[in-house]
C-alpha cells in the first residue's frame, strides 16, 4: 500500500495541473490534484500535528494487535496491513509536505482521496467483516488467546 500510494502521488504531482479536473471516465472518475491538512471531508483542517500524533498511535495499536495474534486470521491481518500501510503513507505526506496529497474523485463520493485512503477504508471494512465472522462462529475475539 505504501509504495503504490507514494508512487501514485509522485505521478499525480508531476502530471496533474493543481486543482483542475482531468477526466478519466466521463461522468464517473476524475483526477484533481489537491491537498488536505485535515481529516476526511477536510474536517479539522490545519490540524496536521494532531493527525501526525493520531496516526502514530493508530499504527502502534495495529502493530500490537498483529503481534499479539488478535487479527483474526489472514483476512484480519491483511486488513490491518492495509490500514497501517495507508496510514503510514499519509503520515509521510503530512511530515514531508505538511498535508496529504489527494487526486482521485469518483462520482457520488463527497471528497477527493488517494490510494492510501482507499486502503484504509477497505481495510476497516475487511477487519470488521473478519471480526463478525469470528463472532458468528461463536468465538469472541476478545476472549481468544494467541494463535500458533
Amino acid at each position: 500500500m505504501l509504495v503504490a500510494d507514494q508512487t501514485s502521488k509522485v505521478w499525480a504531482m508531476a502530471s496533474l495541473p493543481l486543482g483542475q479536473d482531468v477526466t478519466v471516465i466521463p461522468g464517473w472518475l476524475w483526477f484533481r490534484l489537491t491537498s488536505n491538512s485535515g481529516a476526511t471531508l477536510g474536517l479539522l483542517g490545519g490540524q496536521n500535528g494532531l493527525f501526525i500524533v493520531v496516526t502514530v498511535l493508530v499504527v502502534a495499536a495495529v502493530a500490537v494487535i498483529v503481534v499479539r495474534g488478535r487479527a483474526d486470521g489472514a483476512v484480519g491481518t491483511a486488513a490491518l496491513g492495509a490500514i497501517a500501510g495507508g496510514a503510514i503513507s499519509n503520515l509521510a505526506d503530512r511530515i514531508r509536505l505538511g498535508a496529504v496529497v489527494d487526486f482521485i474523485q469518483v462520482h457520488g463520493w463527497p471528497t477527493d482521496f488517494n490510494l492510501a485512503d482507499a486502503g484504509i477504508r477497505l481495510g476497516v471494512v475487511a477487519f470488521v467483516v473478519a471480526l463478525l465472522l469470528e463472532w458468528r462462529r461463536g468465538r469472541r475475539p476478545e476472549a481468544a488467546g494467541p494463535r500458533p
